[in-house]
């Protein structure tokens, strides 16, 4: 494809991917419902928290300013917006922190200035940061669970993030953006000097991209941990109420 024709690609690919999210959001909620009684999940509460949570990943995500670290180059930025999907995670299981996810996203893809591109990233990094995390403390209620959940997430959300970086980010910057390879190696280099030569994109994904998303994803743990120690009475006594939610017994 020429890169006029990937531009035309992408600019309604963005719409496409924002029919697709809507379908997923109306079916998660249809699939929800089915469920509510046979799962003894009040769905008042459970519409209601995911939705407070939802609304607070937006505005973490969409109005609340990103940030970066000195180290990266400008479109690596640090957003907190899987804080309120894993305390909706960890009260009401995945299903509701993929619909925060959902919701987050679909507010942020008629601003997108990446084609959509950024925000399926991001979106599909939270589903893979959040959900394993929720998964391991949906089967065991402990603190312990938490760090070990965090841990096993971290770990697959860095390993992905650099080879999405590797193999999408930077071609699509290159081929769609305008940005010259030469250009992008530059404006890294510039930074760390490390980043450059024949490698330099595996380089930026080791140097760059690996510790951003290390120290994001401490940042977001802390955070979560803190509220988790406030609100785990809560948690557990919903969890206590739903033992069978999303385990697959009735």
């Amino acid at each position: 494809m020429t890169p006029e024709e990937v531009k035309a690609f992408m600019g309604w690919f963005k719409w496409v991917l924002f029919a697709l999210m809507i379908a997923a959001v109306a079916f998660l909620v249809f699939f929800s419902i089915r469920n509510f009684k046979k799962k003894r999940i009040n769905p008042v509460k459970f519409i209601s928290i995911t939705g407070i949570f939802a609304a607070i990943s937006v505005l973490l995500y969409v109005v609340i300013p990103d940030f970066g670290l000195g180290f990266t180059p400008p479109w690596l930025k640090v957003h907190l917006d899987e804080i309120p999907m894993f305390l909706a995670g960890y009260m009401y299981g995945p299903l509701s922190a993929i619909m925060v996810d959902l919701v987050k996203t679909l507010i942020k893809l008629p601003m997108t200035t990446t084609a959509a591109v950024g925000e399926l990233g991001d979106f599909v990094f939270s589903l893979i940061f959040v959900i394993p995390a929720v998964i391991l403390y949906e089967k065991r209620r402990k603190l312990s669970s938490v760090f070990i959940g965090v841990g096993i997430s971290t770990l697959a959300h860095i390993v992905f993030a650099m080879i999405f970086n590797v193999y999408v980010l930077v071609p699509f910057y290159s081929n769609v953006m305008g940005y010259p390879l030469v250009a992008l190696e530059t404006m890294c280099s510039k930074i760390v000097p490390a980043v450059s030569g024949e490698n330099w994109v595996w380089m930026y994904a080791l140097i760059m991209v690996a510790p951003m998303n290390l120290i994001k994803d401490a940042i977001v743990f802390v955070v979560v941990l803190l509220l988790y120690k406030r609100l785990h009475l809560l948690i557990n006594r919903i969890g206590q109420r739903n033992d069978n939610t999303y385990s697959g017994q009735s």
